[in-house]
């Protein structure tokens, strides 16, 4: 699967071989600290407009990373456990800044927004978003839009849900 990795310092992009759980489920692994990248490309972000270096394989630790983003959101894989009934997806447009990004885009819960739970409950370190907007603060020539990503909640510094006029 092709995935592109933003750390603080770089922008990494390569293949991921998840398995069968997603990416979703690969990342918040407790029994590995790593993510391993194949057939990759790393720019520091202050060079994001050269050439990238070429690297066979890379092997980076998850908690460096701010943000991964996926081409599409069946990329990522089932992110929400099975509960028990029927549960909508109750969706939350949120602001956050991770790692030296700003992130826009929709998140989703079963219930109310609950900044807690988001960030505190629960053992998985990556959480997903949908129709995400990524722009570095120190770089603003480092932007993605994706369909889809997951970010550390571990490198999350502030968070606030946006505005109406502001949702797209």
């Amino acid at each position: 699967m092709n995935v592109v990795v933003y750390t603080t310092t770089h922008r990494i992009t390569g293949q991921v071989t998840p398995g069968a759980q997603g990416l979703f489920s690969y990342l918040n692994r407790p029994t590995e600290s790593y993510v391993e990248i194949e057939d990759g490309e790393m720019n520091p972000l202050h060079q994001i407009t050269k050439q990238a270096e070429s690297v066979d394989q890379l092997w980076l630790v998850k908690g460096e990373i701010a943000a991964v983003i996926v081409e599409s959101r069946t990329g990522l894989g089932p992110s929400i456990a099975a509960r028990a009934g029927y549960t909508k997806p109750f969706p939350h447009w949120v602001h956050i800044l991770v790692g030296g990004y700003e992130l826009r885009g929709l998140i989703e819960s079963g219930v109310r927004f609950d900044f807690a739970a988001l960030m505190f409950e629960g053992d998985s370190n990556f959480v997903p978003m949908y129709n995400a907007k990524l722009t570095a603060i120190l770089f603003p020539r480092v932007q993605a839009d994706a369909p889809a990503m997951v970010f550390n909640r571990a490198m999350v510094h502030a968070l606030n849900l946006m505005p109406r006029e502001e949702i797209p």
